[in-house]
């Protein structure tokens, strides 16, 4: 039976408890509201990871049967009181269930989704990591006594974990592995894109980089768009760039052909009919100048010479 673990937490953060806390971490109350709303379900959804195994699920029952039962209000009347050191204490907690490093890259994630500090996401966590063992060391011990009842609290807590996650946090948790223990629908719920670089894909055989018209028609495949530089064509062309591609031409492009270009121009034909004019000229002026034949010049005595007269045949 579902108990509705965020808001069992929830309860024991009450509005002063988280503004005593700011003043201690230093930041601003509306800034510690934010990141305890936000931590609440990501510890809660680091549990459940650790959960869904057998050996993660034992941690979590051995980590609450070991704790004192009254940690949290110990914290509790320590931060009320102003004692800054109760937090770093609170946050042993979360160590000894995600280690060193896990409970950093918690912060790190954390601070990333609600603009605050990895420092002050990280005496939050202090906070909210005896919250929620003291949450569950409230329960009945058959929800916790062993891993096998760990396992079965948290898998009816997917959905009420899930709902209490920010969106804005949800994606990123997921990316860090922090929501193995939940449905992968369930964990997707509030993606709103798959994760992306600066020039990877989101999707395989995408681009994030928007839809490139070199020359080619925009592929139907992506839900992204999808890039001519070094995308594929389809699931059977899958790496091979469409710059390698040549596209048939586009009807529009064959009948709106541009005509052939006009012949040259006749200038070569002018010189040569120039040619053969001067040609015939000179020709002519030759012949009328040397080959023509010469006029009798007439006798030097001016006499006009008189014909023979016809001899007479006897």
């Amino acid at each position: 039976m579902a108990i509705n673990l965020p808001s069992l937490v929830s309860q024991l953060l009450t509005p002063d408890l988280v503004q005593r806390a700011a003043g201690l971490i230093g930041i601003d109350p509306a800034l510690a509201t934010r990141l305890v709303g936000a931590a609440v379900p990501a510890v809660l959804g680091a549990f459940a990871s650790e959960a869904s195994s057998p050996d993660g699920a034992k941690g979590i029952s051995d980590l609450i049967s070991n704790q004192d039962p009254g940690l949290f209000d110990t914290l509790a009347a320590g931060v009320t009181s102003g004692d800054a050191k109760v937090l770093a204490s609170g946050g042993a907690v979360l160590t000894s269930l995600l280690g060193e490093e896990g409970f950093n890259q918690l912060a790190s994630v954390l601070g990333q989704a609600t603009g605050a500090t990895p420092q002050a996401a990280s005496s939050v966590l202090g906070l909210i990591g005896p919250a929620v063992v003291g949450a569950l060391g409230n329960q009945s011990p058959e929800n916790w006594s062993d891993g096998a009842a760990v396992a079965s609290l948290f898998a009816g807590e997917k959905q009420a974990i899930t709902s209490a996650l920010p969106a804005s946090l949800a994606a990123a948790l997921a990316d860090s592995g922090f929501l193995q223990g939940l449905d992968t629908a369930v964990s997707g719920a509030f993606r709103t894109a798959p994760p992306q670089s600066t020039l990877g894909s989101a999707m395989p055989g995408t681009s994030t980089l928007g839809t490139s018209t070199l020359g080619t028609s925009t592929l139907g495949t992506s839900t992204l768009g999808t890039s001519t530089l070094g995308s594929a064509t389809s699931a059977g062309q899958a790496g091979r760039s469409t710059l390698d591609i040549k596209p048939p031409p586009s009807p529009e492009l064959r009948h709106t052909a541009a005509p052939p270009p006009p012949p040259q121009s006749g200038g070569g034909m002018t010189w040569l009919y120039l040619i053969l004019a001067v040609v015939i000229v000179g020709g002519l002026a030759w012949y009328f100048l040397y080959k023509r034949p010469q006029a009798t010049a007439p006798a030097a005595t001016g006499q006009m010479e008189t014909p023979a007269a016809p001899r007479l045949l006897s």
